[in-house]
C-alpha cells in the first residue's frame, strides 16, 4: 500500500509541478517560436520535462530513504549527479544555445563517471562467445550511451514521441523483468513510468508544452542506466534492451547514416527523420480532406504515438522476450526484429520527396 501511494504521489507530482511550469513558461515568454525544422506552427512552452527529471530524482531518493529500493549509495549519488549534468546542460540549450562540443564534452563526463562507478560493465555476449576486456567495454558503452542520449534528443520531434517511447520501452522491460525474481529494478522503472504518464497529460496531442532537451536528454542516458545495470545483474540481456529500443535506434541511425552518405551537414539540426516526414504526410492527407490544420496535426502526431505503442507491443516486446530466453540466438532475434522497421523507415525516407 505504502509502494502505491508513493507512486501516486510521484504521478501527481510531475503532474502538478508540469503544469506549473507551463504557466510560468507562458508569463515569462518561455516558448519554443516554429521555424522551418518546426513540427508545430504555434509558439508553445518548453522545457516541461524538467519536472520529470526533479520527481523521478527525488522519489528515487526517498525510495532508497524508506529502505523500498536497495540501491549501493555511491552508484545512486553517481547516477543522480551523472543525470543533473545531463538535465542541466540540456535545459541550459533549451533557452541558451551550447556549442556541440561543450554539451558532447559534458555528456562523456556523465557517462564516464557512471561507468566507472560500476564494479564491472556487462560483458559483450556474441552467441558463445563472452568478451569482457575493461578497456575495450568501456570505451564501447560509452559510445553507446553518447548515441542513445543524443538520438532520445533527435527523435523528441512531435508531440508525445519521446514520452510515449519511454513508457512502452520501460512497460516492457518491466514485463521482462516479472518473469525473473523481484528486484529493484521494478521500482524504479515502474517510478518512471509514473513520472512520464504525469507529463504526458500535457504534453499528448495537441500538447500544452513541449519536454525540452533537459528531459529527452535524460531519458535517453537513464534508460541506457537502466540496461546496463539490468545486464550486468543477469535481468535483462542486452539484445533484449536494443530490440525493445528499436523504433527510436533505427529511425535515428538509418536518417544519420543517409545524411552522412548524402554529403550533408549530419550533424546540424533537422528534420529528416522518417517520423518527421509521415507526421507532415498525414497533416497534408487530413487537410486535404478539409481538416483544419491544428486538427490535423494533432490527428497526425496521435497516430504516429499509437503507431509506436503498436509497435512496440506487438513487435518488438514478443522478440525483446524470446532474446532474453536464448541468449545464444540474441544476435540472430535482434537482426529479425530490426530489419522490418530498417525497410520501414527506408521506405518513408525514399518517398520523402511527396512532403518536400
Amino acid at each position: 500500500m505504502l509502494i502505491v501511494l508513493f507512486l501516486l504521489v510521484a504521478g501527481l507530482s510531475c503532474c502538478g509541478l508540469t503544469y506549473w511550469i507551463c504557466n510560468y513558461a507562458l508569463t515569462k515568454k518561455l516558448l519554443d517560436i516554429p521555424n522551418n525544422r518546426s513540427s508545430h506552427s504555434i509558439p508553445t512552452p518548453r522545457g516541461g520535462g524538467v519536472s520529470v527529471v526533479v520527481i523521478f530524482l527525488i522519489s528515487l531518493l526517498n525510495l532508497q530513504f524508506f529502505d523500498l529500493i536497495t540501491l549501493d549509495n555511491s552508484l545512486l549519488a553517481t547516477l543522480i549527479f551523472s543525470s543533473l549534468l545531463i538535465a542541466g546542460v540540456g535545459f541550459w540549450d533549451d533557452f541558451h544555445a551550447i556549442s556541440a562540443r561543450w554539451r558532447f564534452s559534458i555528456h562523456i563526463i556523465a557517462i564516464f563517471l557512471i561507468t566507472l562507478s560500476l564494479p564491472q560493465l556487462p560483458a559483450l555476449i556474441l552467441f558463445n562467445i563472452s568478451l569482457n576486456i575493461p578497456i575495450i567495454t568501456i570505451f564501447f558503452y560509452t559510445l553507446a550511451l553518447a548515441w542513445l542520449l543524443n538520438l532520445y534528443n533527435f527523435m523528441d520531434g512531435i508531440d508525445g514521441l519521446a514520452s510515449t517511447e519511454a513508457i512502452s520501452v520501460c512497460v516492457g522491460a518491466l514485463l521482462l523483468l516479472l518473469m525473473g525474481s523481484e528486484t529493484s529494478w521494478n521500482l524504479i522503472i515502474t517510478l518512471l513510468v509514473v513520472c512520464l504518464i504525469g507529463f504526458l497529460i500535457w504534453n499528448w496531442p495537441h500538447a500544452k508544452i513541449f519536454m525540452g532537451d533537459a528531459c529527452s536528454g535524460f531519458l535517453g542516458f537513464i534508460l541506457g542506466v537502466f540496461a546496463l545495470l539490468t545486464a550486468l545483474e543477469g535481468m535483462i540481456n542486452l539484445w533484449s534492451w536494443m530490440i525493445l529500443l528499436a523504433f527510436f535506434i533505427n529511425d535515428a541511425s538509418v536518417t544519420l547514416i543517409d545524411r552522412f552518405l548524402r554529403g550533408e551537414k549530419w550533424y546540424e539540426a533537422h528534420c529528416t527523420h522518417a517520423y518527421q516526414y509521415q507526421a507532415h504526410r498525414l497533416i497534408q492527407k487530413f487537410e486535404g480532406q478539409g481538416v483544419p490544420h491544428k486538427l490535423a496535426r494533432t490527428r497526425s502526431h496521435t497516430q504516429i504515438n499509437l503507431a509506436v505503442l503498436a509497435i512496440n507491443s506487438f513487435w518488438l516486446l514478443p522478440w525483446a522476450i524470446l532474446a532474453n530466453i536464448f541468449i545464444f540466438w540474441g544476435l540472430i532475434i535482434t537482426i529479425i526484429a530490426y530489419l522490418p522497421l530498417i525497410f520501414l523507415v527506408r521506405h518513408i525516407r525514399n518517398n520523402r520527396c511527396l512532403v518536400d
